[in-house]
């Protein structure tokens, strides 16, 4: 079939098949596997909104079929599909290597469509992109569902590109444009975030497992834009002006998130997370969402999830109570820090009293609630996260024998989000960032191991500091849910065991990428991989390994 758009969602490491990476603490703390398939609402929106406006358009979630297609031959199957524009997602930085290598091909197969890049990492890089990558025709910056629009219809018309708001190309005779923005909408209610019906595939991206439970998740807006300014977020209020040129909220009305959800509900999804703080809306707000949704009965939703962004007071933990969307309300939030003095210049302002009366709140009225951190923060200290462990202790001290109503999670903070507050002012915040562009980004996280992949460092902690932290506080976590029987005595040695691997692989895949022969180098991180895949000879490994046999025995 031709189409007149293809938007795709690449993997975080285009040939992610071929390559060996060691992936560490990514692979467990990232949903959907740290290929990333997880794809931006925003290519839904996009699509959907081309499509009623009389447009062939398909989302194509590369990764997942890269994922459930071992044997695809990428370069033959995206040669079979005709477009007259590729459009590929560049949102988020974790994906630089796989967007760009991505539409290189696409480009190579197609010669004579346009391949054209968005997202909020592409608008941060865009002259670099199209300066750099001359295969990429376009990049179109910030909010691109009425953009694209008219980028479509210039192509169908006069191909008068300078028309077309939000551009930045170069031009034949090699001078760079840069089009003015377009207004961005007020609202989100002229947009649909579930038409999964134009993607292929989305099966391993709607299912995911809680406990014992398996969930068929999708994700829904109820606004677009912030209020709040965290140092490192790329989505923070400062970050929103600065690349979607908005300054206020797009609310996303109850009315038509009551139809985002019986859509969903239709579809067969019993799990969606509302994601950004329903209450940056208002309280009249919130009070009538969650009340329509209650007034709801599904056929298949039975979990909801919200996001927090600071701890809810008791008025709001009550109302939730009362008005369950689902039979079954979770709640996630982001402390990041269990150390106060860290947290506040993060843009976390509130203490861990507050944390703590959330939580036996939370009991009180009978919600779940997921905190999650991360390792890294300008102001941390070994010393600082041993705060950050006596929160966790805490946290989960406050579950019942046989339930868990609170959850604790962390990752390292891989990458400090290009264009948010810390990274443009990287002095002011306490970072030193270590990648500036978008070629340095890709040639991190081209490296097989997760430590290059880091694209800062703080005043405090070098790389080497933050990767040793990370998998010592993956100890402690270990630690905690052994003590608090979510872990049993063997699942928590097998995790040690993981841990101590990691820590020697670290050093293993140091040691071979100085090795100066590439196919002796290759050779060496492929018989490593092998032994990483296999837990008897990974077992065997660190036996027989002095540092390894003394690492085993310290996590042990």
């Amino acid at each position: 079939m031709e189409y007149d758009l293809v938007l795709i969602h690449p993997p975080s490491v285009y040939d992610f098949r071929k390559r060996t990476l060691f992936l560490g603490p990514i692979t467990r703390t990232v949903p959907y596997t740290p290929v990333f398939i997880m794809f931006p609402v925003g290519l839904l929106s996009i699509a959907d909104f081309l499509y009623r406006h009389g447009y062939k358009v398909k989302v194509l979630n590369l990764g997942e079929k890269m994922l459930a297609e071992p044997n695809l031959d990428v370069e033959s199957y995206l040669k079979s599909i005709s477009a007259r524009v590729f459009g590929i997602d560049l949102h988020w930085c974790i994906h630089a290597q796989g967007a760009m290598e991505t539409a290189k091909l696409c480009k190579e197969q197609h010669p004579e469509s346009l391949i054209v890049l968005g997202g909020l990492t592409a608008t941060a890089f865009d002259v670099e992109i199209v300066s750099k990558w001359r295969y990429v025709d376009f990049v179109l910056r910030g909010e691109a569902e009425h953009p694209m629009l008219r980028l479509m219809q210039e192509l169908d018309g006069s191909r008068k590109l300078f028309n077309a708001p939000n551009l930045t190309y170069i031009d034949e005779a090699g001078d760079i444009h840069v089009n003015p923005y377009m207004k961005v909408p007020e609202s989100l209610d002229e947009f649909e975030f579930t038409r999964l019906d134009l993607v292929e595939p989305c099966e391993h991206v709607l299912t995911t497992s809680v406990g014992f439970k398996s969930l068929r998740l999708w994700n829904i807006p109820v606004c677009r834009g912030c209020i709040f300014n965290c140092a490192t977020c790329g989505g923070s209020a400062y970050s929103y002006e600065k690349l979607m040129k908005r300054k206020e909220l797009a609310i996303r009305s109850p009315d038509k998130v009551v139809e985002d959800f019986q859509r969903l509900d239709q579809r067969g999804i019993n799990s969606v997370f509302m994601f950004q703080d329903m209450r940056m809306c208002g309280e009249k707000y919130w009070k009538e969402l969650i009340e329509r949704l209650h007034k709801e009965k599904w056929t298949n939703i039975d979990h909801v999830t919200i996001e927090l962004f600071y701890p809810p007071d008791d008025k709001f933990l009550k109302a939730l109570s009362d008005c369950k969307p689902a039979d079954e309300l979770g709640m996630g939030i982001s402390p990041d820090s269990g150390d106060e003095y860290v947290r506040k210049p993060h843009g976390r302002a509130y203490p861990n009293s507050a944390l703590l009366t959330t939580v036996e709140s939370s009991k009180k009225y009978g919600l779940s609630l997921a905190a999650f951190f991360m390792i890294g923060l300008a102001e941390e200290t070994r010393e600082s996260l041993k705060n950050t462990w006596a929160l966790w202790d805490k946290l989960l001290q406050a579950n019942e024998p046989g339930r868990v109503s609170v959850g604790v999670g962390f990752c390292p903070m891989i990458v400090l989000d290009p264009s948010s507050p810390a990274f443009d002012n990287p002095d002011h915040y306490g970072y030193l960032v270590r990648f500036r562009n978008l070629a340095d980004h890709i040639g991190g996280m081209s490296s097989p191991s997760w430590k290059y992949w880091i694209n800062y460092e703080t005043k405090n902690l070098k790389r080497e500091d933050l990767v040793a932290l990370t998998l010592e506080s993956s100890i402690q976590l270990t630690n905690l849910y052994e003590k608090f029987g979510m872990f049993t005595d063997s699942q928590a040695s097998s995790e040690r065991v993981k841990i101590g691997l990691e820590r020697i692989v670290l050093k293993e895949v140091d040691q071979i990428l100085m090795v100066k022969d590439e196919k002796e180098r290759e050779r060496r991180l492929k018989e490593l991989d092998l032994v990483v895949r296999n837990p008897s000879l990974a077992y065997s490994y660190l036996l027989t390994s002095d540092e390894g046999w003394e690492t085993l025995k310290e996590e042990m």
